[in-house]
Parts: structure tokens; sequence; C-alpha cells
């Protein structure tokens, strides 16, 4: 399996949903803005989401994968098909209680998720009654993460990628459903969450049982694959979902602060972009390739792939990073600015945004070196950094919010994920988990030189997009994707002059099998 080839792959079909799911924020922004109703759903959708996120991005893929790759090995699938039944039934069955309890006290429960939303009555009885709708798409999700991962596990990424675009374009529905029939907005968008995840499962079962894949239920308890799993499921929703916990420790934050959480939101959804695009992306299809290779072969042979992978991740991050960093005004302007989405809306998130933009090569580097400890089924490590980073951002999370409002809460994510890329970087070179050659630092200058001239030939072209009044969305629209190709292409023609980044080059790596 080629593993920039199945990223690739990934990657287009994220890429597909990401549009959808910006057309989905663009409409959102128009019609609930940064004000109550945006705040109370974004709040509300933010909590099982943020588990989607730990689960199919990251918990149930870098447990359940390693040890489903390696009994999928054996002569006979038998033991894998039982495997997948037991994890299916198990994560069933306690996702239904949590859910369930959550139903009873979710007055409780928001108070300790979202505490700044107490003073106002009306704002957390909206939110209690708008999670209690939502919260049960947690049970569909994390089945759908599951099925996801059995078919990663099979090299099929193509589905796993899109499944948010049914999301995106039943949300798009509902708010609209909701405007132009004058319905309640909250309401619809509530119960469309829950119709998106109903849709989501029938497609993977229907792919599972068109790729001729067995899943054997109530047959019998796989006890060395269960315990394999747990010893790799509790450790990894930690390490591999520690950005997302960091993000939900940053909105329980800036929940204090009035529209702070819907700032932090359209931030999140910027940079995720370039996240799920090139992080989530060759950390999920490393994993299963990792996994299988890893106790056949030698760290000679292994960590060359690892080490290309990081290269080719940066080749992209460090671009996107300055990108990022240089124009957040223009995207937000752009793709958001409009109805009640406001001026303010546009500055504030685009601050958020910048600093965020600073730790996007740490968000990302943090999805491709996570799976190198699961691959060796050594959980632990990860584990321990994924604690101290929690406890590093939520402490400047809350002394930075008191000085500089939610932008603290972006700083904060920042330098704490940083923190975490320094800590596994350090004991991956130590425990001789993986090392880098000497041969990643001539990559490594190419990348920054070509980065710092796109970003140069960036800031001239957002000084000069300041210079003119335009009102028409569309001419807008069209001078965001000159600058960015012009930029792209820019930074292509550079990195191209450094012969193992030109196009010949960069195609046979993608033909060639790992």
């Amino acid at each position: 399996m080629n593993i920039l080839k199945s990223s690739a792959i990934y990657s287009f079909f994220t890429l597909i949903s990401r549009i959808f799911g910006f057309i989905r924020d663009i409409i959102f922004a128009n019609f609930l803005g940064t004000g109550l109703i945006a705040d109370v759903f974004y709040v509300a959708f933010r909590f099982p989401n943020t588990f989607r996120r730990i689960f199919s991005e990251g918990a149930l893929n870098s447990s359940f994968v390693p040890v489903y790759s390696k009994l999928l090995n054996q002569p006979n699938n038998t033991s894998a098909n039982i495997f997948a039944g037991n994890i299916s039934l198990i994560l069933l069955f306690i996702t239904c209680i949590l859910v369930i309890l959550s139903e009873i006290f979710m007055p409780i429960f928001i108070s300790i998720l979202a505490p700044g939303f107490i003073e106002n009555s009306e704002k957390f009885n909206l939110l209690v009654n708008s999670s209690r709708i939502i919260f049960p798409f947690l049970i569909l999700i994390t089945m759908c993460s599951i099925y996801s991962s059995i078919l990663n596990a099979h090299g099929k990424f193509a589905l796993s990628a899109a499944l948010p675009i049914v999301l995106n374009i039943v949300l798009i529905l509902g708010v609209l459903t909701a405007h132009y029939f004058e319905g309640n907005i909250l309401l619809i968008l509530s119960y469309t969450v829950i119709i998106a995840g109903i849709l989501q499962l029938l497609l993977l079962i229907f792919s599972i049982k068109n790729n001729n894949i067995q899943v054997s239920f109530l047959n019998k308890f796989y006890k060395n694959g269960l315990k394999k799993f747990s010893k790799l499921f509790i450790p990894s929703i930690f390490s591999s979902g520690l950005l997302q916990i960091n993000i939900l420790i940053g909105t329980i934050i800036a929940s204090y602060q009035s529209s702070a959480v819907s700032y932090l939101y359209y931030a999140d959804r910027i940079y995720q972009l370039p996240l799920a695009l090139i992080g989530i992306a060759l950390g999920i299809t490393l994993l299963p390739g990792l996994s299988k290779k890893i106790k056949n072969k030698s760290s000679a042979e292994v960590f060359p792939i690892i080490e290309k992978v990081i290269i080719f991740s940066l080749l992209l991050a460090v671009p996107a990073s300055i990108a990022l960093f240089t124009i957040p005004n223009i995207i937000m302007e752009i793709l958001f600015q409009r109805g009640n989405f406001n001026d303010i809306s546009t500055t504030s998130s685009a601050q958020a945004l910048k600093y965020f933009s600073l730790g996007l090569i740490a968000f990302i580097l943090t999805k491709i070196l996570t799976p190198i400890y699961f691959a060796n089924e050594k959980p632990k490590p990860p584990l321990v950094f994924a604690l101290i980073t929690v406890i590093t951002n939520t402490f400047l999370s809350i002394v930075l919010f008191k000085n500089y409002g939610f932008i603290g809460i972006a700083i904060a994510t920042t330098i704490s994920s940083w923190l975490n890329i320094i800590l596994m970087y350090v004991h991956l070179h130590i425990s001789g988990l993986f090392t880098h050659s000497k041969k990643i630092i001539i990559p490594l200058v190419v990348i920054t030189i070509a980065s710092f001239f796109m970003g140069i030939l960036l800031f001239f072209a957002a000084e000069f997009y300041l210079k003119l009044i335009i009102s028409n969305f569309f001419i807008k629209l069209i001078l965001l994707f000159t600058i960015i190709i012009i930029s792209i292409v820019s930074y292509i023609v550079l990195i191209s002059l450094y012969k193992p980044f030109s196009y010949a080059s960069l195609k046979l790596e993608f033909l060639k099998n790992d």
C-alpha cells in the first residue's frame, strides 16, 4: 500500500467534504451570525462532534486498526471478523449508557461543560434542550467510526473521508428549510444532526457488505484482541484526541465571553481544513501499513517511511501555516462576512485564526507521530504527554483568557501543542522508536525558504486587496482564489528547483509501493 497515494485519495474526498463544510458555514454565518442561537447550536453540536473527531480521527482508529490489521494477516479472517463484531457491540452498549445518563443529567452536564451559560437562563435552557436532541448522535457516530476503521484497515479510505459531506448537506438543507418556512431554526438543526448520523451509518453498512467484509456478531469473544484493544483505546482517547480535548476546554472557558464560542468555531473551521487534508489523512493512512510492517521489518526499513511522511506533511503544512497567518482577515471576510456576520465577527475570528495558525504544524505532526506509538502497541508515553499538555493548556487558557479574552485560548492551544511535539520527539529518539536521519535537513531548508518567499508574496497581495473597494461577493471570491493560486504556483516553482521535489520525482513517489 502506497501511503502517499492513499493519503492523496483520503485528502481528495476530505477536500470535497470541507468545500461542502465551507458552504454550510457561509450559510450559517449569514443566518446565524455570532449571536445567541449560533452560540447555543455550536456548543450543543460541539460535544458529540468532539467525540466524533476523537473517535474517528484518533482513538478508535489508533486502537482498533493495529490489532485488526494484524488479525487480517492470519491464514483466515475469522478472528478479525469476531474481533470487529465484539468491539462494535461493546462500544454500542457503552455509548447507549452514556447517552441515557447524559439525557437524564443534561442540566448538570451543561453546567460543567458550559458554565458561562448559567447566568443567562434563556441561553442555558435552549442549550439543554438542543443538547438532549443532538447527543444521541454520539451512538451513531461511534458506530460510524468503527465501521470506517474497518474499511481503513482494508485500504478503503474514500468513504470515511467523504462521510461528512452527508452531514454538511443535511445541515444546509435544515437551515434553509427553517429559514424559508419560518420554522424554529435551532430545533430543526438539532434534529438534522441525527438524520445525518443515520444516513452516514447506513452508507457505511452498505459499503462493508458491498466489499464482502465480514463482521461476526454474537459469535464468541476474542479475548486476546479485546485485551490489546482495551490496552490501546483508553490512552488513545487522550493522546489521539489531544487537540479536540484542548478545543473543548477552550469552549468551556470561552462560554464566559459573549460570542467567543462562535469566533473560535469559525477559526477552527478554517485551520481544520489543512489539518484534515495533511495531518489526519497521512496519520490515518500511515497506521495500517506501519502496523503490518513494524513486526517484520527493522528500524532501518521503517524509519525512512516515517521520515518521508513527515517531509511530505511539512511540504504542505509550512506554507499553509504561513498563508493562514498572513491573510486571516481576507479569508474570514470573503467566506463569512454577510448577514449577521459583521465586521466585528470577521476581525475577531481572524485574530483567533492567526494564533491557531502558529500551531498548525504542531497539530499536523501530532497526527503523524502518535500512530508510531500505537503501531508499536506502546500507548502509555503519548498518554502521559497528552495529560501534561492538557494541564498546561488549561492553565494557560485560564490565565491568558483573563488578560486577552478568547485570543488567549488560541495562544494556549498553540503553545501546549508545540510542547506535546517536543515531548514526543525527545521520547521517540530516546526509546529508539523513531529517529530522523541527516537527509531531512536539506528538504526542511528548501521548504522553509520557499514558504518564506511565498509569505512575502501573500503579504503584498493582501496589501493590494485591502486597497480595493469591492462589494460583489463573487469578485471577492475570484480575487481570493487568484491570490491563493498565484502563491501556490510560486511555491511549487521554488520547491521544484530541489530535484526530489520536482514533478517527476513526486509522481514517482506516489506511484511506487512502500
